[in-house]
């Protein structure tokens, strides 16, 4: 008896840590699923918000945010183009949380190259002055080109920070190009400057930090002087927006107005010395360009016509005939054909140096990016009574990609296969001999884009246009692959 009393005693003693166990197990079971959820939000909170420098560290390492790319004018995301008074009417009236709030969002969607975006994307367009300019560094926001800082023309109160992303042995040239003065025009038909930013520089001022969404070539309408952009491959988030701080901005400010007051001393210098007829000349409202080898006269017209062009201002020589209001009408004469590259000079526009001179893009293309409800016109004219400007091959369109298109004239020829159509748009390619196909020449391809409600061709057709039905050449670039893309117009209609 006395030997089961003592196995029951033992088996009693030995339940009792068993309930302890289970105790612990249940607090560890509790802790760990704690931490699951907490993991699960983190998690979400890293994905959800890239804007942050550790998440976006974290998914940069972990391959799940893609660098910034380059985006075609045909494959934009959707958005607004806002003048400097639209700006301050949006953003004036919110208050510091609302505007941190914005700029979150706006960061946000720009890293995620605005896949999956809500809303429409801002972009500044606009006349503004170039106060400074600031080379980036590995700890700036990207790792190389150049910062401005430039004011807008109509609105004193609105800045704009735009980035210049580029490779290293750009930077050079960019900050001979981008000096105090230089006047910048970002127009709605080429360029797509998304604001990532919206700082308060305090007395009612506004600070947008602009990103190119293009990347392309940039230069001066005075020409010699022009570089070309690169997405950047990394961003540094710990660096921050806006990259300009108050010391800077106070210089820049500083800078400008020396500027200006020594061309205002300049500008009376020069007025004083050679009258009052040639300050007029300078600040004319319709300045003339001088006519070009490629734009030469046609037998009709015996004597060069010197064509209007607003933003421009032409350099005359002094054996130069004068230009009468006659010369200075839109003329109607079909597209001459130009000689080959070799033989002509390039038609690209003189200007006087000013002291706001724009900045404009090689590249001009129209195609604009889709936004709702807003499609591009122009204007159309008769076969044969097109402006007058340059006739090129699909073949002559090569050293465009790489030089640019400016604000010459030009137009394109050539037999062409339509492959494919969409609304407005038909892609074309040109017509290939047995010799090309072998030699793999004339890689090219066409992107014409039609007005809404005219007709279109339809896939698999063959049609050849001369030189009384061209297209207009409004941009051409080259893609990563070689391929040359040429953007045109329609600009005549059926007889």
């Amino acid at each position: 008896m006395k030997t089961v009393e003592l196995g029951r005693s033992a088996r009693r003693y030995r339940q009792q840590p068993e309930s302890d166990n289970l105790f612990g197990w249940g607090v560890f079971i509790l802790l760990l699923c704690g931490f699951a959820v907490a993991c699960w939000i983190g998690t979400f909170y890293v994905f959800t918000h890239p804007e942050e420098p550790f998440n976006y560290h974290i998914l940069t390492k972990l391959k799940k945010l893609d660098p910034p790319k380059r985006f075609a004018l045909t494959a934009a995301p959707t958005g607004e183009f806002l003048a400097p008074d639209k700006l301050l009417a949006k953003y004036g009236s919110m208050n510091s949380w609302q505007l941190e709030e914005e700029s979150k969002r706006l960061l946000r969607a720009y890293l995620r190259n605005y896949d999956h975006q809500v809303g429409k994307i801002p972009y500044v367009t606009g006349k503004f002055t170039l106060l400074d300019s600031i080379p980036l560094s590995p700890s700036k926001f990207c790792d190389s080109g150049v910062a401005v800082i430039a004011q807008s023309v109509d609105v004193p109160t609105v800045y704009i920070e735009h980035i210049f992303p580029a490779n290293s042995d750009q930077i050079p040239v960019m900050q001979r190009t981008l000096t105090t003065g230089l006047g910048i025009e970002l127009r709605r038909s080429y360029d797509l400057s998304a604001v990532v930013h919206v700082e308060v520089l305090g007395d009612g001022r506004l600070l947008f930090t602009c990103m190119p969404l293009l990347y392309g070539p940039y230069g001066t309408t005075q020409g010699g002087s022009g570089f070309h952009l690169d997405p950047p491959e990394t961003l540094n988030l710990k660096g921050g927006l806006p990259l300009v701080t108050q010391a800077q901005f106070h210089d820049a400010d500083q800078r400008l107005a020396e500027y200006r007051r020594a061309m205002a001393t300049q500008q009376t210098t020069a007025a004083t010395q050679s009258g009052a007829k040639s300050q007029t000349s300078l600040v004319g409202a319709q300045p003339t360009i001088t006519p070009t080898p490629a734009t030469a006269e046609t037998k009709s017209q015996p004597k060069p016509a010197a064509t209007a062009s607003a933003g421009l201002a032409a350099a005359t020589p002094k054996s130069a005939p004068a230009a009468t209001p006659k010369s200075t009408a839109r003329t109607v004469v079909a597209a001459t054909p130009a000689p080959t590259p070799k033989a002509t000079p390039t038609a690209v526009a003189v200007a006087v140096a000013t002291p706001e001179q724009p900045l404009q893009p090689f590249l001009t293309a129209s195609p604009t990016p889709p936004t709702e409800g807003r499609v591009e016109t122009w204007q159309t004219y008769h076969p044969g009574q097109m402006p007058r400007g340059r006739l090129l091959d699909v073949d002559q369109t090569a050293e465009l990609a790489d030089r640019g298109v400016g604000g010459a004239t030009m137009y394109l020829r050539g037999d062409f296969t339509v492959t494919a159509v969409r609304d407005n748009r038909a892609v074309l390619r040109p017509r290939q001999s047995f010799a090309d196909r072998v030699f793999n020449r004339g890689n090219a391809r066409v992107i014409v884009e039609y007005q809404r409600g005219a007709p279109t061709p339809r896939e698999g057709d063959n049609f050849q246009r001369s030189s009384n039905r061209p297209f207009q050449i409004v941009d051409v670039r080259r893609g990563a692959d070689g391929q040359v893309n040429i953007y045109a117009r329609e600009v005549t209609s059926e007889e």
